[in-house]
């Protein structure tokens, strides 16, 4: 096997162990089989190596993503019938070699089709990442009414994170009917809630936005959901309905430049919340610096009626790179004041959420 492939072969490996940890036993099994055919000649060599545009084995080209992401969506679309026979949604207990030699078919059969689909780079909404975010969205409501500005925010389906409907053993709220549920495995007590959300704007930016009117953009989505995790499916099913209802502006732009356009001049009154959950990673150092002196530089402008929060969902090293942690945490910076609180800390998908103590 090549240096190169070998590369992707470990990249692979890497990202199944990820899918485990995050309750994905079928992508798991699926990459690690994958990772263990490369080299052989078939069909995923040339994809990744000789494609239109070749990845790189790397987090920024999520190769392993984009394959599996392929892989699903031929399933979800019925394009192809006997792979689709191997998936949990058609054979619950699914067997990892059948349905490996069934891939391999698969991308021999549609290498055309695969190419064109990863060319273009993993996008997902999470949107039970938005019960991460809702201790700081809670504790920032008492101010007044919020502007919400998602930095990377994909379909924006996290922007109607008022109208979800959350759910824990611990304590629930009720959102719109028919709109996701999202729960939790929840540690600490409940948010400070107020007696109800004002929204007074919202809008988000992406460098590449999804346009969710477009059935191609609704598969893509789709098909990033890992395939025996049928829960995720139905929140996001329900948030692309709720989010015919409720549409939401999504701008395409950088973060840096959204960010320095968007919170020019005064301060709206109440709060101006900028977030984002597991985006920053994907921005470049020039856009981190610029981001950063756009959200600082509107801070100093904040006053007790005009506020700034910076609410992030993001891994720990990513403010901390110094540091050697491995989490995943949700902590709030505010103006005026500067204030930093550390709020939570949660895996990637929000299957649990820790509240900090104290």
């Amino acid at each position: 096997m090549s240096d190169a492939l070998e590369a992707h072969a470990s990249h692979f490996r890497k990202q199944a162990e990820w899918c485990d940890r995050l309750g994905s036993p079928f992508n798991a099994a699926l990459l690690s089989g994958l990772a263990d055919g490369l080299g052989d000649g078939g069909a995923l060599d040339g994809l990744l190596m000789d494609g239109p545009e070749p990845l790189a084995p790397n987090a920024a080209d999520a190769g392993p993503l984009r394959v599996a992401g392929a892989l699903h969506a031929l399933v979800l679309t019925g394009a192809d019938a006997d792979l689709a026979a191997h998936y949990p949604s058609a054979h619950p207990n699914w067997q990892a070699a059948s349905t490996l030699v069934a891939a391999q078919a698969a991308l021999t059969r549609h290498t055309g089709w695969v190419a064109d689909f990863l060319t273009r780079p993993p996008q997902t909404n999470e949107t039970r990442r938005s019960i991460g975010l809702l201790p700081g969205f809670a504790a920032l409501a008492h101010h007044g009414p919020l502007h919400m500005l998602e930095v990377g925010a994909s379909a924006g389906l996290n922007l109607n994170w008022d109208a979800f409907t959350y759910r824990t053993a611990q304590w629930s709220r009720a959102g719109t009917p028919g709109g996701p549920v999202i729960d939790t495995d929840w540690q600490g007590p409940a948010p400070n809630f107020p007696a109800a959300f004002e929204v007074a704007s919202r809008r988000g930016c992406d460098q590449d936005p999804m346009d969710i009117t477009d059935p191609e953009t609704r598969l893509r989505l789709r098909a990033y959901i890992w395939p025996d995790q049928a829960d995720r499916l139905a929140r996001i099913d329900a948030a692309l309905a709720l989010a015919d209802k409720r549409p939401i502006a999504v701008d395409k732009a950088g973060a840096a430049d959204w960010l320095e356009t968007q919170l020019v001049g005064p301060l709206p009154e109440g709060t101006t919340i900028v977030y984002h959950s597991i985006a920053w990673q994907y921005f470049d150092p020039e856009t981190h610096n610029r981001a950063m002196a756009a959200i600082r530089s509107a801070g100093e402008r904040a006053d007790p009626n005009h506020r700034l929060a910076w609410l992030r969902f993001e891994h720990e090293r990513l403010f901390d790179p110094d540091g050697s942690s491995t989490r995943h945490v949700i902590d709030l910076v505010e103006w005026p004041g500067r204030m930093h609180t550390p709020l939570a800390h949660a895996d990637p998908h929000c299957r649990a959420v820790s509240l900090n103590s104290g």
